[in-house]
């Protein structure tokens, strides 16, 4: 991908966030958002978070614990962040939160592999995610999940319903980001 398509990829998953958060929260004062720093071949997250950030919301992002346990430390630009002893990934090396110390979280952004259109969500392996998302309602399970997840992905990293594998530990999302914008999963519009 070049530089060109990556920056118009990036703005246009900063827009597509700022809005999703936006039709979360409705009109009204800035509030809380957990999202990731991106790696490797991921949508780039840095415009995203800057966006978020511009946007007055108070940001967190995942720091890896042991026994694949997630915590959250403040993002904002120019945060210290240090490479993970447990994952691959970058980390704030500030103060580590549990989830329920963060307030009214708006919504969870998450990294995926891909996603289908019915929510299934392919991460990369590790089960961080998988175990956080346990700890939340789940919808799929007669629940309402108490705050809206949204996997983002490229493109064409979002498939048909029955195409990736996924077992019983796999969490479902609520949302699909791309850098074209969002849509809930299971929409007809996805």
């Amino acid at each position: 991908m070049d530089d060109a398509v990556r920056h118009r990829a990036a703005a246009g998953l900063a827009s597509a966030g700022v809005g999703w958060v936006s039709e979360l929260r409705g009109s009204g004062s800035p509030g809380i958002v957990c999202a990731y720093v991106s790696s490797g071949s991921e949508p780039g997250t840095g415009a995203l978070l800057e966006a978020l950030g511009d946007a007055g919301h108070l940001i967190f992002v995942p720091v890896c614990e042991p026994g694949h346990q997630l915590s959250w430390a403040q993002w904002s630009p120019g945060v210290t962040m240090a490479r993970s002893t447990l994952a691959p990934v970058l980390e704030p090396t500030g103060p580590r939160l549990p989830f329920a110390a963060l307030g009214a979280v708006d919504g969870i952004l998450l990294p995926a592999l891909a996603v289908d259109t019915s929510g299934v969500r392919l991460g990369q392996g590790g089960g961080y995610y998988d175990r956080f998302l346990a700890t939340l309602a789940s919808p799929a399970e007669g629940g309402v999940r108490a705050v809206p997840t949204a996997a983002v992905v490229h493109e064409r990293e979002v498939f048909p319903p029955g195409v990736l594998p996924h077992d019983d530990l796999d969490r479902p999302v609520d949302w699909v980001l791309t850098p074209s914008g969002w849509n809930r999963a299971g929409s007809p519009d996805l």
